[in-house]
């Protein structure tokens, strides 16, 4: 069973499409706080979790400030994922990351990469995208499974075969699109309030033979529909799905016969 974890819900971003800020400017209401590494673990024995993805709602997973603690919790699970805009820590730290977990069956780091330059941070704003190319180029370099996910939007879908190429230079393992996930009728400068033109992508037939390139175009989906697995949020609470993160788990059923143990989860939130 995989588990879904919220590690915290602080952010670098202001990405205006996620849920913790209001379209990009002033944050929502919420409880802001990094889970308790002691929950995670009860939870992951309590429910034989041999599976997790770090993402979330709201937050970050490394601005999570005891995220190490909780790296310490899972370190012999089977299967790791984390899901980040790869804006913050060091680079030696992203590549003791890649040695610490390189025993594990499958680590995986998935960097959220929206353009290159001052592209990226038009929507993920708050980020640098050269702090993000070195850290992802660190975990790599010391020998890292990194995947590149790209929003595509009307202002960086020009960069979108650069994007791809620079993606294999690097050596990130795949490039992956995300497709009709953060898409909002309103978004504002973090700073400023001022509104930003962040529009849909065009998806000109232009764009097919790029496809083909990256092999793959992956659409948000709901892993929780789709394998089974529980979210536990950084309040410590243990839910249904990341949707539902703020109703308990009581008694869910979750029909064996959706068990797929090569299905790569995709969450809908993702760090989009």
């Amino acid at each position: 069973m995989w588990l879904h974890v919220e590690p915290t819900s602080r952010c670098n971003a202001w990405c205006p499409g996620c849920a913790r800020n209001n379209f990009g400017y002033g944050l929502s209401k919420f409880i802001i706080q990094d889970l308790d590494p002691n929950i995670l673990k009860t939870t992951i024995k309590q429910f034989n979790i041999s599976r997790i993805q770090m993402c979330g709602n709201l937050g970050d997973p490394c601005a999570a400030k005891n995220l190490d603690d909780q790296l310490d919790v899972v370190k012999d699970i089977e299967r790791l994922q984390i899901h980040t805009n790869g804006g913050l820590r060091k680079p030696s730290w992203w590549a003791a990351l890649a040695k610490r977990f390189n025993h594990i069956k499958q680590f995986d780091v998935y960097f959220a990469l929206d353009g290159i330059g001052d592209t990226h941070s038009y929507y993920r704003q708050g980020t640098s995208y050269d702090r993000v190319i070195e850290n992802a180029q660190a975990f790599i370099d010391a020998g890292g499974s990194a995947f590149w996910q790209f929003i595509p939007f009307a202002h960086n879908e020009h960069q979108i075969e650069d994007c791809i190429k620079l993606s294999q230079k690097m050596g990130f393992k795949k490039f992956e699109f995300i497709r009709n996930a953060r898409y909002k009728d309103k978004a504002y400068n973090y700073r400023t309030g001022e509104e930003l033109d962040i529009k849909p992508w065009s998806q000109d037939k232009r764009f097919n033979r790029i496809y083909k390139i990256a092999k793959h175009v992956e659409e948000k989906n709901c892993m929780h529909l789709s394998i089974p697995s529980i979210f536990l949020s950084s309040t410590g609470l243990v839910t249904a799905c990341c949707h539902m993160f703020d109703t308990p788990l009581k008694d869910v059923d979750i029909p064996n016969e959706f068990s797929n143990n090569n299905y790569r989860p995709v969450c809908i939130r993702s760090c989009g």
